[in-house]
């Protein structure tokens, strides 16, 4: 017994994080670095898709479909692998499976959602902005759910 209130006894078991802050951490986590690499990919079909004269005839095969086409699944992976990685304290493989899923997908209609007025009020300038927005509060956000580092 340490005889001081709110100071954990010798001894004692760490206390087991809350579940319900780890899982809205994780999925705000996923949620952003998805938004982020939906627009990084968003950019870079725009961008490969400015060189093309408008008579060129599409193909599954240019640049920027591939992109699109392989980027899109690629950043919704990525984001659920995101999640995952900050789910570990729930410690059950299906939770955090389930729950990274929804944050790859979920990440993927918010990208829908924010992308498409972005773009369409300010380019890709916008697209960039955003992309910065994401990746600055995705490293914010990381750093804060690795929590606290202990020096030995």
């Amino acid at each position: 017994m340490t005889g001081h209130p709110g100071l954990p006894e010798v001894g004692a078991a760490p206390e087991a994080p809350d579940p319900l802050g780890v899982v809205s951490g994780a999925l705000g986590f996923g949620a952003v670095v998805g938004v982020g690499l939906q627009s990084l990919v968003s950019f870079g079909v725009d961008t490969l898709k400015a060189g093309l004269s408008p008579g060129d005839k599409p193909s599954l095969t240019s640049p920027h479909a591939l992109v699109l086409l392989l980027g899109t699944p690629a950043g919704i992976v990525l984001a659920g692998l995101a999640a995952w990685y900050f789910l570990a304290p729930l410690g059950n493989p299906w939770r955090r499976s389930m729950l990274a899923i929804v944050a790859g997908l979920g990440s993927f209609v918010l990208s829908v959602l924010l992308i498409w007025p972005v773009f369409s009020y300010t380019g890709r300038q916008g697209l960039l902005g955003l992309i910065a927005i994401a990746g600055i509060l995705s490293l914010i956000m990381g750093r804060r759910l690795a929590g606290p580092r202990v020096s030995p």
